[in-house]
Parts: structure tokens; sequence; C-alpha cells
């Protein structure tokens, strides 16, 4: 797969803000929890606790997650955090992005709140608003409404992170 030599950016106001992207987590997050937990209690009156009820929790509890947070996420839809927070989910080519590319997002769910601490510091910090799992998935999140201001170059930048040293692409401004 051939990356692209240019990529988009967008007005600095256009990306979804340190607040709006806490609330839309939240939300997401509440909403999950509470969905896996009905398809938790759902199979335990199904099946006798044990194993196979654990594993098939598991399973289950894991694809509504992955079901919600990649596949409803890249719809044109999106969750019901991006909808009550009026943000949608971008590629560098300014396109919704592949299911890998949020797969790649999702996979940092299991960091727990963890992740959080580290992801919104850099946010706050970054000047596209991306957090880590957004320079890894090659994502920006954005107003509902935002247009691309520009295409840029696209970098590779090195970044040391908590000891591991990661290699990002970046639109260069």
């Amino acid at each position: 797969m051939m990356l692209p030599a240019t990529g988009v950016y967008f007005r600095k106001e256009d990306y979804a803000s340190f607040s709006r992207r806490l609330l839309v987590d939240l939300i997401d997050t509440v909403f999950l929890t509470v969905l896996s937990f009905v398809a938790a209690f759902v199979i335990s009156l199904v099946l006798p606790y044990g194993r196979r009820a654990f594993n098939l929790m598991f399973v289950s509890v894991f694809l509504i997650c992955w079901i919600y947070m990649v596949l409803l996420k890249r719809s044109r839809g999106g969750t019901l955090g991006y909808r009550i927070g009026r943000v949608r989910i971008v590629g560098f080519d300014g396109q919704r992005p592949g299911i890998w590319a949020l797969t790649l997002r999702f996979l940092f769910i299991p960091w727990g709140f963890v992740n959080w601490f580290i992801d919104y510091g850099w946010m706050s910090s970054d000047p596209h608003r991306q957090g880590l799992r957004d320079k890894l998935a090659r994502t920006y999140v954005v107003n509902v409404n935002a247009e691309p201001a520009g295409t840029a170059a696209v970098s590779f930048r090195y970044y040391d992170i908590l000891g591991y040293n990661f290699l990002f692409q970046e639109i260069d401004r």
C-alpha cells in the first residue's frame, strides 16, 4: 500500500476541542458499559455460570465494543457520543477512515484510564489536537461541518513517549 505524500489539514477551530472530545468519549464509554452489562446479563440468564458463559460474555462484549467503536464510528451517523458532540472522524485524506485505522484506535481501549491521561495530555498540546490514538491511526476528530483548509506534505516524526520510541506520520504545516 502506497502512503500518500500529501494530506489535508483543518483550521485550528475546526478540530474538536479537548472538552468536546472528553464529552464524546464519556458518552460512548457510558453507553458501551450499559450495553455490555445488558449483554452479559442476558447471557447469564441463558447459560449457567461457568467457563462457557464467561467466554461467550467476553466475546460478546468485545464484538459489541468493536462494532460500536469501529463500524458505527465509520458510518455516516457515527456513535451516540459523536452525534451529541457534533464531531466526526476523518483520515489524512479528509475522508472517513478505513476499518483498519479505526481498529488501531480501538486497541487503545484496553489501556483504560491510564491511556486517557496520556492521550488527553498529548492532545491538549498537539497543533492538530490529535491524541496518540489519532497519530497512530492517522486520523483527526473534527467538528461535523468542518472543511479542509488545505493540503500539505506528510512527514515522519520521532517521539519518545514513556521510554518508547514511536515514528508517526504527520501533516507538515
